[in-house]
This record gives structure tokens, C-alpha cells and sequence, in this order.
């Protein structure tokens, strides 16, 4: 498989060899993909700086089965700095990705939802409800969903002006 300047994050990465790193991508297309990076401590070209977390990247790659080697990546945009409280919630969200997503499977929502997060932790949004929102829209993804439109025991429709509590099981 071939792939060409595709929309992606860096979500991981691990040193590997002597000059390369396993790197944790997820890709708009393509889902969450394993791929090697070689060359990344050689002075030519600047891949290693490209390749950071919540930098969004186009990155190409070729290969077949589960790891794929990196031949290009260019900066879609500026890298999103979250400082304090944020960079520990974006670390969070990324390995929310990496457990819970399977390898190569299309999350074009996930995707735009981890974004949007991202921009959130940047701006120094509240990181509660940021993340609340990211946990609720993937969990939703996956199929656990809260049904929120209604109540549970006569399953009639929430109403706007009055209070409910929402009690797990």
C-alpha cells in the first residue's frame, strides 16, 4: 500500500535502531498506523522537528501488513502548544486513541473530534469539559454511548427547563 500527503497526528513515538522511531499515527483515511521513521538523527532535512505531537502533518507512506516505512511529511499547520494541565490532557486523549481504536480502520469523526480537542487544550479552553466531550464522542463511537434524550425508567423525552440526574449503573 501506497499512501500520499495524508492528514495525520503523531501520537507516540519510540526510538528504534540507531537513527529511526516507531512512530503511533492517526490518520484521517487511514486510522491509527504504526510506522518507521529512519534517518531522523541525520543532519539532512528536518523530519525529526516535524514529527512531534499535535504538530498536524501530511505524511506518505508505503508497505504492507502492520508497519509502514515514512517517505515524506510536511506541516499541515502550526504545531498546537498546550502547556500545563493540557499537555497532560492531550497525552490522555493520544493514548485513548492508541488502546481503544483499532489499526487501520477510516475514524474520520474521531478525527475531527481529536482536533477540535486539541484546538480546546491550545486556546486553554476548560480541559474538564474538552475532555468530557472527546471521552463522550469516542465512547459514542464505539457503541457506548449514554442515551441522554430520555429517561431511562418511562423513556419519555428530557425537557428543556427542568433537572434530572443521571445516575450510572
Amino acid at each position: 500500500m501506497k499512501v500520499e500527503l495524508t492528514p495525520a497526528f503523531v501520537l507516540h513515538q519510540r526510538p528504534y535502531r540507531e537513527n529511526s522511531a516507531l512512530l503511533d499515527v492517526f490518520s484521517e483515511q487511514y486510522g491509527r498506523v504504526s510506522i518507521v521513521a529512519k534517518g531522523l538523527n541525520q543532519k539532512r532535512g528536518n523530519k525529526a522537528g516535524l514529527l512531534q505531537l499535535y504538530q498536524p502533518l501530511l505524511l506518505s507512506w508505503f508497505g504492507h501488513g502492520d508497519l509502514f516505512t515514512l517517505t515524506a511529511v510536511e506541516a499541515l499547520s502550526a504545531r498546537y502548544i498546550l502547556q500545563a494541565d493540557a499537555a497532560l490532557c492531550g497525552l490522555y486523549i493520544n493514548e485513548l486513541i492508541v488502546r481503544l481504536l483499532g489499526p487501520h480502520v477510516a475514524e474520520p469523526d474521531v478525527f475531527i473530534a481529536y482536533r477540535r480537542a486539541l484546538l480546546g487544550l491550545h486556546q486553554e479552553d476548560n480541559t474538564e469539559i474538552i475532555l468530557r466531550l472527546f471521552e463522550k464522542n469516542l465512547l459514542g463511537h464505539l457503541g457506548y454511548g449514554l442515551v441522554l434524550d430520555s429517561e431511562s425508567e418511562n423513556g419519555q423525552l428530557i425537557e428543556d427547563q427542568r433537572q434530572y440526574y443521571y445516575q450510572a449503573d
